[in-house]
């Protein structure tokens, strides 16, 4: 896919990245590697062994993970989508990346992933972390109860929920939504001045509740995740705001 300028305007998916300057989102052409590393730099963001996060296509012949770990280089293909976006992921994350990267080293680095590194991953690319005040509506989401939780109590979900892309996969299939469209869940339980914060404080907040979490109590399967349909959560749709979007139990499974 091109690149499209407008690409942030086009869903509140991706309210998070919003935080970031305009230079790093609202270019007329691809976001060069460099820019991006320049921004890391100032800001001083680094893997968890202290190594300045640089974004670069230079091939290595250590793999993904070891090489962010051993050097603080990310591999990011140029005018690619799905990189982009995890660069993106990298400087509103910053501590949460790093903690998924030191615990991907902490499994183990082989050819084959073992179940630890397969929920790394999955958080990785498709995480929604959930900021929850309520733990009531956290078991609603949790046990799929879509028409209570969406419907029923659509306005406690607005005022206790809320919902922060991770997963830069997800960011990319964000670029052409649908309505299967799945994260993995990770909460975050929080008290309810959370929601009088503003965007980036919360952002921050969130990144560094999760990267704490991360490193006391790291994933062990990738079945720990809560799966969510994306395009139901409040807001998301304009069609959403009517009840019967989640009768569709093609996506909203019970």
């Amino acid at each position: 896919m091109n690149w499209q300028s407008d690409w942030l305007q086009r869903s509140p998916l991706f309210a998070p990245l919003s935080i970031l300057p305009s230079g790093l989102t609202g270019s007329d052409d691809w976001i060069s590697a460099d820019r991006l590393s320049q921004y890391a730099a100032t800001h001083r963001i680094a893997n968890a062994f202290g190594q300045l996060i640089r974004f670069t296509a230079a091939v290595s012949e250590l793999a993904y993970e070891a090489q962010i770990a051993a050097s603080g280089c990310v591999p990011t293909r140029p005018e690619n989508w799905h990189d982009y976006f995890n660069a993106l992921a990298w400087l509103i994350w910053p501590h949460s990346k790093a903690a998924l990267n030191q615990l991907h080293v902490n499994a183990g680095i082989t050819a084959q992933r073992n179940r630890s590194r397969d929920a790394l991953t999955l958080l990785d690319e498709s995480g929604v972390i959930v900021a929850c005040s309520d733990p009531e509506l956290w078991q609603l989401l949790q046990t799929h109860q879509w028409q209570e939780l969406f419907v029923e109590q659509r306005e406690r979900v607005k005022r206790g929920m809320a919902f922060h892309l991770l997963g830069h996969s997800l960011y990319e299939k964000a670029l052409q939504p649908y309505p299967a469209m799945t994260g993995k869940c990770q909460v975050i339980m929080v008290q309810t001045d959370f929601f009088a914060l503003n965007l980036a404080q919360r952002q921050q907040r969130l990144d560094q509740l999760l990267a704490r979490q991360l490193l006391q109590h790291p994933p062990l399967t990738p079945g720990e995740f809560a799966a969510l349909p994306v395009l139901g959560i409040p807001g998301v749709t304009a069609e959403n705001s009517d009840p019967s979007y989640y009768q569709n139990t093609k996506v909203f499974r019970p």
